[in-house]
């Protein structure tokens, strides 16, 4: 099978044995990789460019950050291990952690809690996919959403702005939804599946399935991965959609999977394309079986391959007709995309439309009320015609389409005057493209691209509904702002769709409208994100000077800028959200006494906040370093570093809250070996007088620059651990200790120097094979280091110990993508940002407890045992409550339990499903206690 030059990468790897080679050849090899990686790459965006999609910075360079340097590959599909036995107990915390606050231990010396405070933002939201009522609820108001990189989340009735998102999968393998559906025989069964295929921007794990109505959830369809001997991966990474047909009785499953192309994302390698295609399954999901009539043409050969067409969408018509729609393979020689497929038994398809482009990508709309009519929009056949719009009357037999001689129907034409007349997706519809008919009339269409638009007289005319800004002429439309980018459009099925309500998915969320008829107008949608915390920080600093009780930090976000969250917690602990910068928010930091703060936009263009904002890197240096760029700031000297190139940083003096402008003079760390780039940077806070400058590279080699803020620096290069990307470089009591983190997979990951880096103690101890991109030590306890991980937090309380024992300490956060952890001594407060789940704080508020202790201060708010089968207590403060009122829902939202006037620490509860609860007790309209309640199985390490 022929497949696009970047394959190269992958191929010609001879598997070197690290623990058998010397550090240096281990080094030359991995050089080898980033070699044929980088050579292979830009071919890559050659032939991304030429189908309309551009690359994905971010995840190629964490590609090469967390790929095995033996192999070149990744081992994600190694984490949905990792999950289970964390859910099983294997990774339960054996002792307490001083570190995190509102802990306590039960009669067996077990951890009970980690509760994580969730900071925010609280309404921001972010890229959503997936939208569906649920069919369980007479009165047409819960709902469940799925975001990107966020999971799983159910609303009990979105109508009600206050009303928050609950989250669901916060202990999945992973949280990257892009579909749902229930069973129409049993609305019970819940299916949703996993991975985003239009951008790659995150591997998924099949599909995941509900029996109980979204309470528990089961992983099923995950094909074993393997890789063929032309070095692409094995699998089903990405479920675009799902859908279930009820023939005669039977459930009959459609799953309809494609592969991602590494040249847009470089994310994991080649992702499952020979595994493209409809799969169907009549057991449940037990067995699924790849429908061997939608098997696409072999270009270089002229037969048909054994690979099946790209799946886009699935339907299920109003006479049982089922419908699907396809998309690019990344096979170069697979033709794949641009078609409509027509099946009246589910087995036969019989393609009845094709755009004439391989690299289309198509999605449709099926009427309600009339089988034979259908509506697409697509990519269009060339550069000439970016985008189409087509139309049958008759089942797809004969079409209209936006592009005939003389045509019906008309594309819509954007008030944004940046974007093109024949293009309102600007250049995106690999990536936003979404079309949806009125299910009372099928005449009426809504369409989406950046802005959303309507159509009364089925595609002939339209009406632009929203816009993303103010910007470019539409100051003056008097339309709803909604976020651009859309991805989903869904109606209220209840009592037959006659409410008018409309819920739409795009980059910035979930929005809402209350009345279709309205929807064109001011205040016709509104956004629905409350509490649905999905953003994706590339990182998030802590204000020096600031206090839990008057708390602050900054983040950076990915397409949603930089944010300050600030402000005394709100009484459900968020914090108040603000703006700082906008476009791409990536790294931040705090002057020490808060004189300024510095936000950063992609490669070198970062800001210094005052009362106004200025660039720190001249206009000829802003293209330079990294897409998310590496920084580091003396915040006693008031030194800027950030990363140039090779080993190479910019040194930007002067700081300070009236510091307009700017020199950037260059900082030579070493010599760079061929493909070496710094990785890290940390300026170690125990020399004051002047800066000392840790860098690591992607080799592994670690350099200490004394008097970096001068022009009479020196760098001294320290004894490398291991051969891989050095992630994190944290201290402990002194500059001798050290800490040092690798984020790539099959490598030790954890080090530690007693003696300034002249030898390394490798403290990977238990710790599963993930990316570990963060570590933060407590300064109280030397024994205690937490990591941030690709599967949350973990921690331990032995450190020091030959080997390390590791425990997921990830409390509420889940196992979701961990950017940094950061820590304020002054008020002990740990700093935890996430990709995917928004920030999180916890309070390091008191000293350490042995395994004998087993009661805490009575001012913390304690469940255990938690994990648990139903039956716990609750510690609170006596004094202040005599008593509270409890409650524990469901994931589906449902309340199955509620007890009054419990007492601190009196027993309540009951034998519950295993799964993930809500757990609240409230004392006369006080919340006390809320948070996550995990009730498992039997299990080796329960306790009755």
């Amino acid at each position: 099978m022929k497949i696009y030059p970047i394959a190269a990468v992958l191929l010609c790897m001879n598997v070197y044995a690290q623990k058998q080679s010397t550090l240096k050849e281990n080094q030359k090899h991995l050089q080898e990789l980033y070699a044929k990686y980088e050579k292979d790459l830009k071919k890559a965006h050659k032939n991304a460019k030429a189908a309309g999609i551009p690359p994905n910075l971010y995840n190629e360079e964490d590609y090469k950050r967390t790929m095995d340097p033996v192999t070149g590959r990744t081992n994600f599909e190694g984490l949905a291990k990792v999950n289970e036995d964390i859910l099983t107990g294997k990774y339960q915390p054996s002792q307490p952690m001083s570190f995190i606050s509102n802990h306590n231990t039960s009669a067996t010396g077990k951890i009970i809690d980690e509760p994580w405070i969730e900071r925010g933002p609280y309404s921001v939201g972010g890229r959503t996919r997936a939208i569906m009522y649920d069919p369980n609820d007479p009165t047409g108001k819960r709902v469940f959403a799925g975001s990107v990189s966020g999971g799983l989340w159910v609303n009990q009735d979105p109508s009600v702005a206050a009303n928050e998102w609950q989250p669901l999968s916060t202990f999945w393998a992973n949280t990257s939804i892009s579909s749902i559906t229930y069973d129409p025989n049993n609305p019970q069964i819940f299916y949703v599946g996993t991975g985003e295929a239009p951008t790659a921007d995150a591997v998924g794990s099949g599909i995941w399935k509900s029996t109980n109505g979204g309470t528990t959830w089961t992983q099923i369809f995950t094909i074993p991965v393997t890789y063929s001997s032309s070095g692409v991966r094995n699998g089903n990474f990405y479920i675009n959609d799902i859908k279930v047909r009820n023939n005669n009785g039977v459930s009959e499953v459609y799953a309809g999977v494609s592969g991602a192309y590494v040249g847009i994302t470089f994310n994991d390698g080649w992702q499952g394309l020979s595994q493209a295609g409809l799969y169907k399954s009549t057991d449940g999901g037990t067995t699924f079986t790849k429908n061997n009539s939608l098997l696409a043409l072999n270009t270089t050969t002229g037969v048909t391959s054994t690979t099946g067409y790209s799946i886009q969408q699935i339907e299920i018509g109003a006479d049982n007709a089922v419908w699907v729609s396809t998309r690019s393979s990344r096979f170069s020689n697979i033709d794949s995309g641009g078609r409509i497929f027509k099946s009246t038994d589910g087995n036969t398809f019989n393609q009845v439309y094709n755009v004439g482009s391989s690299g289309s990508r198509v999605n449709f709309t099926l009427s309600r009320t009339d089988a034979n009519k259908i509506y697409a929009f697509m990519q269009g056949a060339s550069s000439a015609e970016p985008i189409r719009i087509a139309k049958s009357a008759d089942g797809g037999t004969t079409w209209q389409a936006t592009n005939d001689a003389a045509p019906v129907l008309a594309l819509p034409t954007a008030t944004d005057t940046s974007i093109p007349a024949n293009d309102f997706t600007r250049g995106q519809s690999f990536y936003d493209l979404i079309i949806a008919t009125d299910p009372l009339d099928d005449n009426t269409l809504y369409i989406g691209g950046i802005d959303l638009h309507k159509s009364t007289n089925g595609g002939t005319s339209w009406t632009q509904i929203s816009k993303w800004s103010n910007n470019n002429n539409m100051a003056a439309l008097q339309v709803s702002q909604v976020h651009a980018d859309q991805h989903e459009i869904v109606f209220n099925p209840y009592n037959n769709y006659a409410t008018g309500q409309m819920m739409f998915g795009n980059d910035g969320g979930i929005y809402y409208a209350a009345n279709k008829a309205n929807i064109g107008t001011v205040g016709g949608f509104s956004p629905r994100n409350t509490r649905y915390n999905v953003t994706q920080f590339y990182s998030a600093m802590l204000n020096p000077i600031k206090t839990p009780a008057n708390e602050e930090l900054l983040a950076g976000a990915q397409d949603n800028g930089s944010w300050w969250l600030y402000g005394v917690p709100q009484a459900n602990n968020f914090l108040t959200s603000q703006s700082a910068t906008g476009g791409d928010g990536m790294y931040t930091e705090y002057d020490d006494q808060d004189n300024y703060e510095i936000a950063s936009y992609v490669y070198n263009s970062h800001y210094l906040l005052t009362n106004s904002t200025y660039y720190l890197v001249t206009s000829a240096n802003r293209n330079m370093g990294h897409f998310v760029n590496e920084i580091a700031l003396d915040r006693t000297n008031d030194v800027f570093y950030s990363y140039r190139s090779g080993l190479t940083l910019f040194r930007t003096s002067g700081l300070s809250a009236s510091a307009t402008s700017f020199t950037n003079n260059v900082v030579t760390v070493g010599t760079a070996q061929t493909n070496e780039q710094i990785s890290w940077m940390k300026v170690s806070p125990y020399t004051t007088a002047s800066t000392t400058l840790f860098v690591g590279t992607n080799l592994g080699r670690i350099f200490k620059v004394t008097n970096a803020n001068t022009t009479a620096y020196a760098a001294t290069l320290l004894t490398s651990p291991i051969t891989g990307t050095v992630s994190d470089i944290e201290f402990g009591a002194n500059e001798n200790e050290i800490i040092v983190t690798f984020s790539n997979y099959n490598l030790t990951s954890v080090f530690y120097s007693t003696d300034g880096g002249t030898t390394w103690q490798n403290k990977e101890g238990n710790l599963p094979d993930m990316p570990v991109r963060t570590v933060l030590r407590n300064p109280d306890n030397p024994n205690e280091v937490l990591v941030g991980t690709e599967m949350g937090v973990w921690g331990t309380t032995n450190f020091l110990a030959t080997t390390p024992e590791w425990a997921s300490v990830t409390g509420n956060i889940g196992n979701v993508r961990i950017t940094n952890l950061d820590y304020r001594p002054v008020t002990k407060t740990v700093l935890v940002s996430t990709y995917g789940r928004g920030a999180w704080t916890t309070q390091n508020t008191v000293p350490a407890l042995s395994t004998a202790e087993t009661k805490s201060k009575k001012d913390m708010n304690i469940i255990y045992p938690n994990p648990s089968k139903g039956i716990s207590h609750l510690r609170f403060d006596a004094a202040k409550y005599s008593s509270v009122d409890i409650s524990i829902v469901d994931g589906s939202g449902r309340l199955v339990y509620s007890k009054k006037n419990v007492k601190s620490d009196e027993e309540f509860g009951q034998k519950l499903v295993p799964g993930n609860y809500i757990l609240k007790a409230e004392s006369k309209g006080q919340i006390v206690y809320s948070g996550n309640f995990l009730v498992l199985g039997r299990t080796g390490g329960d306790d009755d």
